[in-house]
């Protein structure tokens, strides 16, 4: 496969901004320097504050997991898995039980959750009530998709037929941990926000306070759904290898902009430290007008151009009587012009076109997956052949077919996506689809209740596997109801021979027989399409010369822990 997005100017300049940021090079800086200071980070859409395993949003995981703190997490250079809340594990000889060794002397944030307001110590009981908490069954719990046929006991507690997780036990020190059966994922799923712990007290007059033993605290006073003030955890258990006190930071704002010339503004202006995505409209000035602000020594600017694991996708509701005829949802599939959606609506700002599966095609990130099989089921233009099948299914040039509905993300980007689409879907099909820009929050409750025909969406991995991916199409996750929300498999899809191939993957006991059966279950998904998928994500990231530390990653993890301003860098650029 070909990566789409590629600027030599770019890619040299990446190269050498990488390397002067990297946690490899060497730092001048003495130690007081590191420490202190404010930054601003930019906000896509409102904020909510939102238990654990209810987050669905990536930004609420973003600033929450500034917070909130799991047994293990991510390093945001390499992905690796670390140690964070567990100082170690230990895993049994048949691979099903894994020790955590909890660590000591761990603070909640002084909150007025607290007796006297005064944060208590985390204990064991906390860790346990995390994986309680990952299999209550509550329709607004998205943390029991991925964590379901995984600790033994779990299914059976969410189920309500028994009181107790039987795969789980606890001593002073340490939590135990059972699985029913090898897992290739087990640490990765404790990397996601979901799995955060926080004490019981939170949770007052139904009301959820933000509060947990991370880095940076929640300002509940300061905060509201524009702007999100992080202040430094002065008890951070964690100190630096010069055992100077971390984080370096001393405050995090997150602020909303609803303009994007403003948020790029206040970029150039040093107001905030980086810009995540830069703005399709805003592509020629970054490569073209202010290029040179990006090289040499003094540069004062870094750009980063990152492949994500993400897919951006049309979600067919399949409850809409339309669709349910395959011929249609193939028809959709056949009529979209990718390339043109790539090349000409996002200047190139994608790293693949959805010629694929819903798995990103990312071959050093899902070794010896099958994509080329994969890409032999997907799709691409075929008008002809949307005609055909559209005839088929009853509509000739489109004839007598409905009205369809779409929604999605209140996002001058997406507006452009969606207003590409439905022309293209008149050009072709003569199908008329009425697009509707709705507000984030509002539009994840309006999935999961299936209120349009279709939805726009932009799927990032919770982990490195497939499994993440294809967990949105699996069948036993929809409700009986529709009057209850869809949570995770917004569009009602069953197909009862993907399940079957899906759950294969689950019980496999190796990465590459998952893969296999994961792969065979994606073939089966695009034969009967719940989907169309566009372009696979690749942001153009921005980040002041002055930040370091600041590394990003494919999975849009983020960590502020070790994250300092270079002041001598900033007064330079003044």
């Amino acid at each position: 496969m070909v990566k789409i997005f590629f600027y030599v100017a770019v890619f040299l300049t990446v190269l050498s901004s990488c390397d002067t940021n990297s946690s490899n090079s060497k730092n001048s800086l003495n130690i007081e320097s590191k420490s202190g200071g404010e930054i601003t980070i930019p906000l896509d859409s409102y904020f909510k504050v939102t238990e654990p395993t209810k987050v669905l949003k990536v930004e609420t995981a973003q600033i929450s997991g500034q917070v909130l703190e799991g047994l293990v997490k991510y390093n945001t250079y390499n992905l690796q898995i670390e140690p964070s809340l567990a100082e170690r594990w230990e895993l049994s000889d048949d691979g099903l039980t894994y020790k955590f060794f909890i660590r000591k002397n761990v603070k909640f944030h002084d909150n007025r959750c607290f007796e006297n307001g005064i944060g208590r110590n985390m204990t064991t009981k906390d860790i346990v009530d995390m994986f309680y908490r990952i299999y209550k069954n509550d329709q607004e719990n998205a943390a029991y998709s991925i964590f379901q046929n995984t600790i033994k006991g779990g299914d059976d507690y969410y189920n309500g037929a028994v009181k107790s997780i039987e795969g789980i036990e606890s001593d002073e020190n340490s939590v135990s941990i059972t699985l029913v059966e090898l897992s290739n994922t087990f640490l990765s799923k404790l990397s996601n926000i979901f799995t955060s712990i926080i004490p019981n007290e939170v949770d007052i007059q139904d009301n959820f306070i933000l509060v947990g033993t991370g880095p940076f605290i929640y300002n509940e006073v300061k905060s509201n759904s524009e702007l999100v003030v992080l202040n430094r955890n002065e008890n951070y258990w964690l100190a630096d290898s010069n055992g100077v006190q971390l984080p370096y930071l001393e405050e995090i704002n997150f602020k909303h902009y609803k303009n994007d010339n403003l948020r790029m503004d206040d970029f150039w202006n040093d107001n905030i430290a980086i810009v995540k995505n830069v703005p399709i409209t805003k592509v020629s000035e970054v490569l073209e007008e202010r290029m040179s602000d990006f090289k040499g020594k003094n540069a004062k600017y870094i750009l980063e151009s990152i492949p994500e694991m993400a897919t951006s996708y049309l979600e067919f509701n399949m409850n809409s009587e339309i669709f349910k005829d395959v011929r249609v949802r193939q028809a959709i599939n056949l009529a979209i012009d990718r390339k043109k959606l790539v090349e000409k609506t996002l200047k190139n700002q994608a790293y693949e076109i959805g010629k694929f599966g819903i798995t990103p095609p990312l071959p050093k990130i899902y070794e010896g997956y099958n994509f080329e099989g994969i890409e032999k089921s997907g799709y691409t233009r075929n008008t002809i052949k949307a005609k055909e099948l559209l005839a088929e299914a009853g509509y000739p040039n489109g004839k007598n077919f409905p009205e369809l509905t779409a929604e999605f993300k209140l996002d001058t980007d997406r507006y452009l996506i969606m207003s590409e689409i439905q022309n293209q879907l008149k050009s072709v099909l003569n199908i008329n689809m009425a697009i509707e820009q709705v507000e984030f929050n509002k539009l994840l409750e309006n999935n999961s209740m299936g209120s349009a025909d279709i939805f726009e969406q932009f799927w990032i991995g919770d982990f490195v596997s497939p499994e993440s991916f294809l967990i949105n199409f699996y069948g036993k996750l929809v409700p009986d109801e529709l009057s209850e929300p869809s949570v995770v498999n917004g569009g009602r899809y069953k197909n009862d021979k993907f399940d079957k191939l899906f759950e294969k993957g689950l019980q496999a006991t190796t990465v590459g027989e998952s893969n296999q059966y994961f792969a065979e279950a994606e073939v089966e998904m695009l034969a009967d399409p719940a989907i169309a998928v566009l372009f696979y994500g690749e942001k153009l990231w921005l980040k002041q010369a002055s930040l370091k530390n600041f590394h990003t990653n494919g999975l849009n993890y983020i960590d502020f822990t070790k994250v300092y301003i270079d002041k001598s860098k900033r007064e330079v650029k003044k």
